[in-house]
């Protein structure tokens, strides 16, 4: 690539043992970059980039300067679910519904399963809760389907359970009350008393609050993304915040984007950052509709084998179907 041809997209591929970087210039030309991958995931695209520039006589700060976006994808979010190693997150909810996050979907315990499994109940199981029962807290209040408030919320409560919640080394709070999506009311008011309560422990836990964030109906729906959003969406936030930090300290004048799991991107800096979940897999996707279309294939099952997980998509007809519902097999 001629060092008149300006680069215009970096692309970053982020897995767990190599990342990758691609540069793409504005006739359509690229490079490619590799670095192993390590803790520090901003150094390490620096490194890939340097191994891609390497030979071009280009500098980091003259093609980070120049360029207008960057897209980024990556497993370490997924991988932190699949593997339960996210952050510990606490659960505030409607009293007498603490059990329902351990218990999960019944779709949770046989996803995967081949037909003669699922007859056996036996042969089900599940995996462990996001948030353990322990650091669970019920509050009383409830809110019927049409928004009506039938039982005024006890902020008292929350407040104990926040006091309570804080002594243990809980990183997120999570609120979710039944119906929220109608009337925001009695979460909003908890919120609020919560995030007094942090500020005044001297400690700096984010919490969050489903209506402030995926305010629909279905709460076992609406709490679990709720809690992806705590429990693995806040570390990689503050991954791609260093990354973002990184680019910029280096002559980048553009945001971050990520790859959302419907195909597209966005910001590092939106508010719903667990809509990234499967943003590597998503990109891959994405590229085997493209190349099967060059190809003159349009059924295609595509794959993506990591050291975590095991990811696949059918193509059918050119298209790939988009789902509201994220679901994982075990």
């Amino acid at each position: 690539m001629s060092s008149d041809n300006p680069i215009e997209v970096l692309g970053i591929d982020a897995g767990g043992t190599m990342t990758d970087t691609f540069f793409v210039a504005a006739d359509g030309q690229f490079i490619v970059g590799k670095a192993q991958s390590s803790i520090d995931e901003a150094s390490a695209v620096v490194e890939s980039s340097k191994d891609g520039l390497e030979g071009s006589g280009r500098s980091l700060e003259e093609v980070y300067g120049q360029m207008s976006t960057c897209v980024y994808s990556g497993t370490a979010m997924l991988n932190r679910v699949v593997s339960r190693t996210g952050i510990r997150t606490a659960l505030i909810c409607s009293k007498g519904f603490e059990d329902n996050h351990r218990m999960g979907r019944a779709l949770q315990c046989y996803l995967g399963y081949a037909f003669e499994d699922r007859l056996h109940l036996n042969s089900h199981r599940y995996d462990d809760p996001l948030v353990a029962i322990q650091d669970t807290r019920g509050v009383t209040e409830r809110i019927d389907c049409q928004g009506t408030v039938v039982i005024p919320v006890r902020v008292e409560e929350a407040v104990v359970a926040a006091k309570e919640l804080l002594a243990t080394d809980i990183k997120a709070i999570v609120i979710s009350f039944l119906n929220s999506h109608a009337n925001h009311s009695h979460e909003e008011a908890v919120r609020d008393a919560v995030i007094a309560e942090v500020k005044s422990s001297g400690k700096d836990i984010p919490v969050f609050a489903s209506c402030d964030y995926y305010p629909s109906r279905k709460e076992s729906h609406r709490t679990n993304t709720t809690i992806l959003e705590a429990y693995a969406a806040e570390p990689s936030r503050i991954t791609l915040k260093n990354l973002d930090d990184k680019l910029r300290a280096l002559g980048g004048k553009f945001d971050v984007r990520v790859m959302a799991s419907h195909g597209g991107t966005i910001s590092w800096k939106a508010k719903e950052l667990a809509r990234t979940l499967v943003s590597g897999p998503i990109g891959g996707v994405i590229g085997s509709a493209y190349l099967g279309k060059e190809l003159g294939y349009e059924n295609i099952a595509c794959s993506d084998i990591g050291g975590t997980s095991f990811d696949m998509a059918l193509i059918v007809k050119g298209a790939f179907a988009i789902g509201r519902d994220k679901d994982m097999a075990p």
